[in-house]
Parts: C-alpha cells; structure tokens; sequence
C-alpha cells in the first residue's frame, strides 16, 4: 500500500510537471500570436498613418497650386492694368511734347 501510494504520488507530480510544461508551452504561443498579431497591427498603422501623410501632402499641394495660380492671375490682371495706364500716360506725354516743340 505505502509503494502504491508511492507509485500515486510519483504519477501524479510527474502529470503536473506536463501539465506545467505544456501550459508554458501555451503561453509560449500565446505570447508569440500576440507579438505577432500586435507587430502586424503597428505595421498596418503605420501604412494608414503614411497614406493619410501623403494623401495630405498632396491636397495641401494642390490647395497651394491653385492659390498660386489665383495670385499669378490677379499679378498678370495689375500688370496688364499698369501697362495700359503707362501706355497712355506715355501718348499723353508724347502729345504734349509735340505741341511744345510745335506751339514753341
């Protein structure tokens, strides 16, 4: 009886010890699905997180193309104005020159 009750407890830390093994093993996996499910989620992130970059790069980029393109406009518009006005100023300025020299 004392060697089956011997027997008994040597099975019975014997089957704990694979159970502890094999729990430790589990949390092995577990712990290597969870870096790896977490390193893939970063990953994914950080895709998104460029993407919007980018896709914010880029309309922050057209905005400014357009506003160029309205100051260039409104620039061409005073300078054409400008020129029209010096161009008359100067036929006015030429005129008086004539009737200068003409009138004496």
């Amino acid at each position: 009886m004392a060697l089956e009750a011997i027997l008994a407890v040597e099975q019975a830390e014997q089957e704990a010890a694979r159970k502890k093994a094999d729990a430790a093993q589990k949390a092995k996996e577990i712990t290597a699905k969870a870096d790896k499910e977490g390193n893939a989620a970063v990953k994914e992130a950080a895709e998104r997180a460029a993407a919007e970059l980018w896709a914010l790069a880029k309309s922050a980029e057209e905005k400014s193309a357009a506003e160029s393109e309205k100051i260039r406009e409104a620039a061409r518009r005073e300078m054409d104005s400008l020129r029209a006005l010096a161009e008359n100023r100067l036929e006015e300025a030429a005129d008086r020159i004539v009737e200068r020299i003409v009138n004496g």
